[in-house]
């Protein structure tokens, strides 16, 4: 092999060994991005989430960008409709009060959805936008719709978000007081802690004392006795 050989040789390994060397740098790169939330424009700045569950971040954490209808249609009474009339979306239910997250629609019976662009995707609408509310005879809410377009939701009602209620404190009971039970002392106990005589001996005193008294009496009888045989 010629020192030409040679040269080419190491410069073509040395070449790999670079090409490997960023490849793996690249990939490492790659993985260590973090997943990000995909979001989809219509030409007019609305937005569609890839999942419901990005849509409502979005809405919880204040950097929801909400829907804005782009067209003016008046309301059509449908069906068993009497009547419509025009409210705000977070009055609506309590699922609504933060706004909500419904999945974009197409158009259908004379009326626009959204934007192909957002089709099948997460829209995040504001509960300040005003909705048509369609009714019936005995006053029920049949559907709604946008209010500024009559665009359709993706049902007779939007889907809504989950409803967040405050905890209920339940109150603790206080503590009862157990009653204290006294119990007597036995005798013997009482006895044993004081240190005390033991039973048998103020019983042979009293009987010593009755023995004192009787040998006193015997002694005054017969002195007595002498005194009035010498008178």
């Amino acid at each position: 092999m010629s020192i030409f050989d040679k040269i080419i040789l190491v410069r073509s390994y040395a070449l790999n060994t670079l090409i490997s060397s960023l490849s793996l740098l690249t990939l490492g790169a790659v993985i260590s991005i973090p997943a990000q939330a995909a979001i989809h424009y219509d030409s007019h700045g609305n937005v569609g989430y890839d999942t419901l569950a990005e849509c409502q971040t979005a809405i919880q954490s204040g950097t929801a960008r909400f829907y804005k209808p782009v067209t003016s249609d008046k309301p059509i009474l449908r069906g068993s409709e009497v009547s419509v009339g025009t409210a705000r979306l977070g009055n609506l239910a309590p699922e609504y009060s933060r706004g909500t997250c419904d999945i974009g629609t197409s158009g259908r019976n004379g009326r626009d959805g959204v934007a192909r662009a957002i089709q099948g995707k997460y829209v995040p609408y504001s509960p300040d936008m005003v909705i048509n509310q369609y009714s019936d005879v005995s006053g029920n809410i049949t559907r709604v719709t946008m209010g500024q377009c009559d665009n359709w939701f993706s049902g007779p009602l939007p889907q809504g978000m989950p409803v967040v209620t405050d905890p209920v404190l339940v109150p603790v009971p206080a503590p009862i007081a157990q009653p204290v039970v006294l119990v007597p002392t036995p005798l013997a106990a009482v006895s044993a802690a004081a240190g005390s005589i033991p039973v048998w001996v103020p019983v042979l005193a009293g009987v010593a004392a009755v023995i004192l008294l009787a040998s006193g009496g015997d002694s005054d009888s017969s002195s007595t006795t002498g005194t009035t045989g010498t008178n």
